[in-house]
């Protein structure tokens, strides 16, 4: 199809085409893109005149030139950088010999009686340094510089500092390293997490069983009184405060986040002690237990990888979450997921994310290896055929629109899907519908009968936030006949030959809310719309199949990350610890907010999310073995996203061994000098833990004896500092005018710009004789006439004239005068 569009210079009212086409030429000049190409600034276009045309012709072509070299010009981004590093001495080698004792937690009474369906945590893994993982730096466990030679054996760097009870560094800042800064006001005035219906339907509500609210708020005592300590006003979902700063605070609790057992209460307005979520209308939504925001991390292992020690720094890949080098996204927080709560029909296993979340926008993104996602939900499935299926993450941008009104006959663009309302019956408060988008084959058309559920059913509160309990249908079917109508895919897994459900997603979602007829006769039919953009999803990968290979293979854990726990010392043995939440009424607790890394258990037999899954973690699969260096050597992270510098590769002269038993460790009863000693006869038990490393290269007095060295240094794209700014591009003008028998239009790669009639532009004349060209240049007041592809090569024609030269002149003065 050829696309034509014309352009004329105003030479007066007398001559009433000049007048119509001048009135239209604004919105018919090309657009910048016709001119330059916008990738490089440079002139995307030839100008040609006619061989024997005349000065005034060159003349025009020369104005028409240098106003496109005045347009030369490309968007540039000049970006600020930020380096940072953060440095670790005195390390010693990490003792992957532990005993790793970990206890079973089962948070969803599951049916599967597998081991892999358990939750667990370790409690070798202390980010306090109160266990068994040594980070507390400085001045040496309790401040005896002179308890042993070396400080830490597990480096982490965080946004900011933390340090333990006793004062001493546990996490070195790397102020790098990104963190969440989301408005506070998201949880503070209760618009997602406390909601009312608004139809009128009733006075049931949702809520998020979270915190310790009071009797007003819900019309009783928080059925979660004794499982969570009081907590902020805002802190009732999982964003931040958006104060801009690091808060994590063990003493004050600055700022806490979820409960690992909170639920979202749809139904039960009952009070109750306990932790009673109802499995089919309400879900659980806990996530974090610690007081930390959502954040990058790095954490860096050293150990001694020869079989014949030689005392040197090395890297030991493919050990989990004890690997030499560890990223991870920890704390993500996750929108709310819709069970009926808004939207009547929805299950929280479906995948969709909350109707009045995905309206109000709020969302908290996450930055992963430099780049930003906006979560939607994780979790992991465990199916007792088919075993661990595996973790996965979900992100994708969810819109939605409530109350949208259509006519019959409209048709509504909505994010990728488009809605057709074909006609509407308002007796029975019937529509019918066709809906089409990406994730359909077809168009798909079918009757909605809005609100047809009459009651709703068990998991609507009053038909949710938005519905009318069957009063707006004279004909209830009490069947949910496509209202709400939605989309959901579900991405499956492999197992031996036999496939299996992993989760579930809705990209779109069309709710009907009723019928009516409008002020003018005019049928009308309201609903509510919800779709998702940019829809992506990470499974977790292990070493036979890594999910980063640059410079190194790395695996990719999803996992529960940090999380708060307490000691219950009358247990005197490691089952006495409780996570945070039940340890509050578990008796007396020598050791206090611990934070530990877990796992938690996979939902068995269902493809649901599960916020408790609130970390990416990347995890070195290979061994990294570093050579005896004079000067600093360098280890690049996944994809180079940071540093690690070796600047002292020998862990020095022998140090202390540490020999004790657990139970005294956890109960902190004895004193912690008197439980040194150096390691002789022992055996290693599971009561008794072996603290220490062996002999660097030499033990005389000139080696070296202060313990390896490190730096982790990262550079990092400041954006709120960088500037996007207009650049010129330097050209010739002169050189873009060219003779129309220097053109050959069959190879023409760039849009050609006509001067001249066909007089004395062969090519305009060539333009006229194919029917392209339909102006009559003989009597034209000055123009321009433009043709899309008239050759069929892929370039676009401008020709710019008139009747004599002096048309042709105006004609191209009133083009410039609109280039920009």
């Amino acid at each position: 199809m050829r696309i034509k569009m014309l352009g004329a210079a105003l030479t007066g009212a007398l001559m009433l085409g000049a007048t119509l086409a001048g009135a239209a030429s604004a919105a018919t000049v090309p657009p910048k893109s016709f001119f330059i190409d916008p990738l490089t600034g440079a002139p995307d276009v030839v100008i040609a005149v006619g061989a024997t045309a005349n000065a005034s012709d060159v003349v025009s072509a020369s104005l028409i030139a240098a106003a496109v070299g005045n347009m030369a010009t490309v968007e540039e981004t000049r970006t600020v950088t930020r380096t940072a590093s953060a440095t670790f001495d005195y390390m010693m080698d990490y003792n992957y010999t532990y005993d790793r004792s970990s206890k079973n937690i089962e948070y969803y009474n599951s049916t599967c009686t597998d081991t892999a369906a358990w939750a667990k945590w370790y409690t070798d893994y202390e980010l306090f340094s109160t266990q068994f993982w040594e980070t507390a730096s400085g001045d040496g466990i309790k401040g005896d510089k002179d308890v042993k030679d070396y400080d830490i054996s597990v480096a982490i760097a965080m946004p900011k500092e933390i340090r333990n009870p006793d004062g001493y560094v546990v996490a070195r800042e790397l102020n790098t390293l990104w963190f969440s800064n989301s408005p506070k006001d998201w949880d503070s005035n209760n618009r997602i997490y406390y909601l009312k219906p608004q139809s009128g339907a009733g006075t049931g509500l949702y809520y998020l069983v979270n915190t310790k609210v009071t009797a007003a708020e819900v019309g009783a005592v928080s059925p979660t009184a004794n499982i969570v300590k009081t907590l902020p006003a805002y802190a009732g979902g999982s964003y931040d405060n958006g104060n801009g700063s690091w808060d994590f605070n063990y003493v004050t609790g600055e700022y806490a986040f979820f409960s690992t057992k909170a639920w979202v209460n749809v139904t039960d307005q009952t009070t109750t002690a306990t932790y009673a979520p109802k499995a089919d209308c309400d879900y659980v939504f806990g996530g974090t237990g610690t007081e930390m925001e959502p954040h990058e991390e790095i954490q860096i292992i050293l150990a001694d990888i020869e079989t014949t020690p030689d005392g040197l720094v090395d890297m030991r890949g493919d050990r989990g979450s004890a690997s030499g080098i560890i990223y991870r996204t920890a704390e993500i927080r996750y929108p709310l997921l819709e069970n009926g709560q808004n939207i009547c029909g929805i299950s929280n296993c479906d995948g969709m994310v909350d109707f009045e979340t995905a309206r109000t926008g709020r969302f908290t993104p996450i930055k992963f290896l430099g780049k930003m996602y906006q979560p939607m939900f994780a979790g992991a499935t465990y199916n007792s055929e088919g075993g661990y299926l595996g973790a996965y993450f979900t992100y994708g941008k969810p819109y939605a629109e409530k109350e949208k009104i259509m006519k019959v006959g409209d048709s509504y663009n909505f994010h990728g899907w488009t809605i057709n309302l074909s006609d509407v019956n308002i007796y029975e408060n019937k529509a019918f519908i066709t809906v089409s988008g990406p994730d359909l084959a077809s168009p798909f058309s079918f009757i909605m009968v809005m609100d047809s559920l009459g009651d709703c059913g068990p998991c609507c509160p009053d038909c949710a936030i938005y519905g009318g309990g069957g009063a707006f249908t004279s004909n209830p079917t009490r069947r949910n006949e496509y209202d709400p109508y939605r989309v959901k895919i579900t991405k499956t897994k492999e197992v031996d030959g036999r496939t299996y459900n992993l989760f579930n997603y809705v990209p779109f979602m069309l709710d009907g809310i009723k019928t009516f007829v409008g002020a003018d006769g005019t049928y009308l039919a309201e609903f509510n719309i919800y779709a998702v953009e940019d829809f992506g999803w990470f499974e977790d990968k292990g070493c036979c199949d890594p999910f980063v290979t640059t410079p190194n293979d790395y695996g990719l854990a999803i996992t529960g990350g940090w999380r708060k726990v307490a000691y219950n010392a009358t247990t005197q043995d490691v089952s006495g610890w409780f996570s945070w939440e039940d340890g509050i009424a578990a008796g007396d607790r020598n050791v206090s907010q611990a934070y530990i890394l877990w796992q938690p258990a996979p939902r068995c037999n269902t493809p649901c999310p599960d916020a408790n899954f609130d970390t990416l973690e990347l995890q070195l699969c290979d061994n990294i073995d570093i050579p005896d260096c004079e000067t600093a050597f360098t280890v690049n992270g996944p994809e180079n996203y940071f540093s690690v510098v070796i600047q002292d590769v020998d862990f020095g002269k022998k140090n202390k061994t540490l020999n004790f038993d657990t139970i005294d460790l956890l109960n902190a009863q004895t004193p912690y000098d008197q439980l040194l000693g150096y390691y002789e006869t022992t055996p290693i038990t599971p009561e008794t833990i072996l603290l220490g490393v062996y002999a660097g290269r030499a033990n005389s007095d000139s080696a070296d004896v202060d313990g390896a060295k490190i730096m982790i240094s990262q550079t990092t794209v400041d954006t709120a500092q960088s500037i996007t700014y207009t650049k010129s591009v330097n050209i010739d003008p002169i050189e873009l005018i060219k003779l129309d028998i220097e053109i050959n239009t069959a190879s023409l790669q760039k849009n050609l710009v006509l001067v001249g009639g066909p007089v004395y532009n062969s090519i305009v004349r060539d333009l006229g004789n194919m029917g392209a060209s339909t102006v009559n240049w003989a009597a034209s007041p000055g123009e321009w006439e433009w043709i899309a592809d008239p050759f069929g090569r892929g370039y676009d024609v401008l020709i710019v004239a008139g009747a004599n030269r002096e048309e042709t002149r105006l004609a191209a003065q009133q083009l410039v005068s609109q280039l920009r």
